[in-house]
């Protein structure tokens, strides 16, 4: 990739490049890996020249692809490689690990609090939640937790052996195993952790002799007191095609359930971006990728992405180029929906405070008012009752609901008035 430095600018290289990972090579072929589809489309475009500089590096010519790190061609010939050589051990499953995704480089926020002190819990050595299993929706950093955990253990115990797999991988290992009858290798692989690190655990469900051998392993390894840590995309009891045995086992440890970012926690990673990118976005531009992509941290990278190519193509950096450039991935079926909690999360904003300000029961006069605010555009704009206003705010009773309302549609009365101009610029912001 050095080489590539000199052909493309430095903000291509920074965004799209650098984050490239060598996930397969032989005498033919070199398969390349990027973090998200985004990044695999403005790469793929640049395979003549990256085989270029292959061919000025090492002398020879070799057929570059570049795709996700779950796709099956990867998978694929990282399996045939594996199957036609020596057993992978612990220390080379160790070099699996994406050495960006550490705990420096995770931003905590509210969603991911409780996950984030397990998982570095477990790193220190602490054994006292065993098994973990962090579930969640798709992209929420359950993967960079789980990498966090190896690298930080490859760093201050590297004498233990750290095995990470993704577990569709682990599947297509134990079908090989299967065909070839050398279950001894594929067993010393895994029961000699320890620590087993396995990601979507989901791929379990249906595949019943997979289920057995893996039942077995885990048994071998929690008996011997080492440490399983577990991902999926929900919870155990929701695995329903899977064997109740192993349900058991995953809830006998710590659960832990990693929530969406909230805003705050959405803009900080924006804000880590741009200070790891050498990059400085205005704040409103920053605001809209944060407001519109709410529902997983790779959605959160693509947009910031695509309006850093988008802008720096266009020599222009405003609000307006930033909605140009996302215009195709804020489609109208992705239009946010307005909801009871966001409106909280915007009203805060607003005045510069936390949603654990407004949902507390705190009554200094710069928390009432925003709380005031909040449960009339309940009632104004989502046509909720008074009881049930009541109930979202923490048990209210209907008539502190009902003289809130009265209090601010009372302000409102006088177009001029703060409040009227606020929630003017509120309402923009829950509806534009």
């Amino acid at each position: 990739m050095a080489l590539l430095k000199d052909e493309v600018s430095e903000v291509k290289y920074k965004t799209f490049f650098q984050p490239v990972i060598p996930a397969f090579a032989n005498n033919d072929l070199l398969i390349l890996t990027t973090p998200d589809a985004f990044s695999q489309e403005q790469i793929t475009p640049m395979i003549p020249l990256i085989r270029n500089c292959i061919s000025v590096a090492i002398g020879k010519e070799l057929d570059v692809k570049v795709e996700l790190p779950d796709s099956s061609l990867t998978l694929d010939m990282i399996h045939q490689h594996s199957s036609s050589t020596p057993p992978v051990t612990s220390e080379s499953s160790v070099s699996q690990l994406n050495s960006a995704y550490t705990f420096d480089s995770f931003i905590v926020g509210a969603g991911n609090r409780f996950a984030h002190a397990a998982c570095v819990s477990v790193a220190d050595g602490g054994k006292q939640y065993n098994p973990i299993f962090l579930y969640g929706g798709s992209g929420l950093g359950k993967t960079h937790l789980m990498h966090a955990v190896g690298n930080a253990v490859k760093a201050k115990m590297p004498t233990k052996k750290v095995v990470y797999v993704n577990c569709e991988r682990f599947v297509n290992e134990f079908i090989a195993t299967i065909q070839s009858g050398k279950y001894d290798d594929f067993r010393e692989k895994y029961r000699n952790a320890d620590f087993l690190l396995i990601d979507d655990i989901q791929f379990l469900e249906r595949k019943e002799q997979t289920q057995v051998e893996f039942f077995h392993t885990f048994n071998e390894l929690y008996e011997s007191g080492k440490m399983i840590l577990m991902t999926c995309d929900k919870p155990p009891q929701s695995l329903s095609s899977l064997e109740e045995r192993l349900r058991s086992r995953f809830s006998s440890g710590l659960i832990v359930d990693i929530q969406p970012a909230d805003y705050e926690t959405r803009i900080a990673i924006l804000n880590r971006r741009m200070q790891d990118e050498h990059i400085n976005l205005s704040d409103d531009i920053v605001d809209y990728i944060a407001s519109n992509f709410a529902s997983n941290i790779r959605e959160l990278d693509g947009a910031f992405k695509t309006v850093v190519a988008y802008c720096f193509l266009a020599n222009s950096f405003t609000l307006d180029d930033a909605k140009i450039a996302l215009k195709d991935m804020i489609a109208p079926k992705q239009a946010k929906q307005v909801t009871p909690d966001i409106i909280v999360e915007v009203v805060a904003r607003a005045y510069n405070i936390t949603v654990n300000d407004i949902m507390s029961n705190k009554r200094s006069k710069d928390i009432i008012v925003p709380r005031q605010i909040c449960m009339f555009l309940c009632r104004s704009e989502l046509n909720m009752t008074y009881p049930k206003i009541g109930e979202f705010f923490g048990g209210k009773d209907h008539s502190t609901v009902l003289h809130a309302c009265n209090k601010i549609e009372l302000e409102l009365k006088d177009s001029n008035s703060e409040t009227s101009i606020r929630i003017d610029s509120i309402k923009k912001r829950l509806f534009n």
